[in-house]
């Protein structure tokens, strides 16, 4: 994981980011008030609602269940 200065980032920080993007390979960057990280993300994809009615033949039981993570974890 590379480590920069705050000055060094701040006057590359477009070459920065690219380079964190193209890699994947996050960057540390090293400010007075403490470390900053630069890491690459993925936005995952939208879920759509569900329509108006189609949860309408669960039971109680299934809404409970539906609404914690279950036993499993």
């Amino acid at each position: 994981m590379e480590m920069l200065t705050v000055s060094k980032a701040k006057a590359g920080f477009s070459r920065v980011t690219r380079r964190v993007i193209k890699t994947r390979q996050p960057v540390v960057v090293r400010t007075p008030a403490g470390l900053v990280q630069i890491v690459p993300y993925d936005l995952p994809e939208e879920v759509q609602p569900a329509p108006p009615g189609a949860l309408g033949n669960y039971t109680e039981a299934q809404y409970r269940f539906a609404n914690n993570f279950g036993e499993s974890l």
